[in-house]
């Protein structure tokens, strides 16, 4: 009982926290509008754009945005912290050897790095990393990095895809802007090479989107259909056009017939790119 009090308390005053907000701060919008982006793809979620460099914050939908799912492999940028801060991988570029199991995904039936890892979201490497860092390892991260719920569940190799483990999009952002700052509980370096593997998902004049995307059964959450995608990163700008934007959504389809066209893999990004192109976050893609 008492381990678990200390921990509790651990988890109160560790990690990352959102930067302190100055009294003239612009405050919050809702931004019911967007519902348009998620329409389009025959999608409902939400869609949370924070401004680091005012404080700001949007968010279509606030109540999902602060209800907690599953993460998927949006669950690896913390994952490949822990597995490089544990020492478990010291290179982002080493490859870890294929089991020969084939899967259904093409991409992933090979040996994988952190790095191409990452690209591919081969679960099988980060699962094999999870096995390496361990229980005890993860709950010490968590303590010093909160990440959404914490709960690690049963099997350690499927924890952030069986809805142990549960995030909201406003807890992402929290989260994807400590890191890309350098701010979490994670060493500097672990956070430089994570950062340095995000992958780059559209790259305009004076702009670049870094993301992760993820996608999972919905794991008997009240309310979701089989699939919720997420997508979650930034938007790197020089500071002249305002520095970076941080950002994160999560989607599913539509109810019904409504929702019967939905994909969800490119739903993701086309949802992430019409708002931020439509606010002015990411130039347009040229004709």
């Amino acid at each position: 009982m008492l381990v678990r009090i200390a921990l509790a308390a651990l988890f109160l005053v560790a990690g990352c926290t959102a930067p302190p907000r100055s009294a003239d701060a612009p405050r919050d919008a809702e931004r019911p509008e967007w519902a348009q982006a998620f329409t389009a793809v025959d999608g409902q979620g939400t869609f949370v754009l924070f401004y680091p460099a005012t404080g700001r914050t949007e968010r279509h939908d606030p109540a999902r945005a602060a209800r907690r799912y599953l993460p998927a492999s949006t669950f690896k940028l913390y994952n490949a912290l822990v597995a490089l801060d544990a020492g478990v991988v010291t290179d982002v570029d080493s490859l870890w050897v294929w089991d020969g199991v084939e899967r259904s995904i093409p991409a992933w039936n090979r040996d994988h790095s952190l790095r191409t890892g990452m690209a591919a979201s081969t679960v099988w490497l980060y699962q094999r990393l999870a096995g390496r860092v361990g229980r005890e390892r993860y709950a010490a991260a968590f303590a010093r990095e909160p990440y959404g719920n914490a709960v690690m569940g049963d099997t350690l190799a499927r924890f952030w895809l069986d809805s142990s483990l549960r995030i909201s999009a406003d807890e992402q952002v929290r989260f994807v802007d400590c890191l890309r700052t350098g701010r979490t509980g994670f060493s500097d370096a672990a956070e430089a090479a994570v950062r340095g593997i995000v992958p780059v998902l559209a790259d305009r004049p004076g702009a670049r989107l870094l993301g992760k995307t993820g996608v999972g059964e919905s794991g008997g959450v009240t309310g979701v259909p089989a699939q919720l995608g997420w997508l979650v990163g930034w938007v790197e700008r020089p500071a002249a056009a305002g520095g970076d934007v941080v950002f994160a959504l999560n989607v599913e389809s539509l109810p019904g017939p409504a929702g019967a066209d939905f994909e969800v893999v490119p739903a993701r990004l086309a949802i992430a790119t019409a708002i931020l192109e439509g606010e002015g976050v990411l130039p347009p893609a040229a004709p």
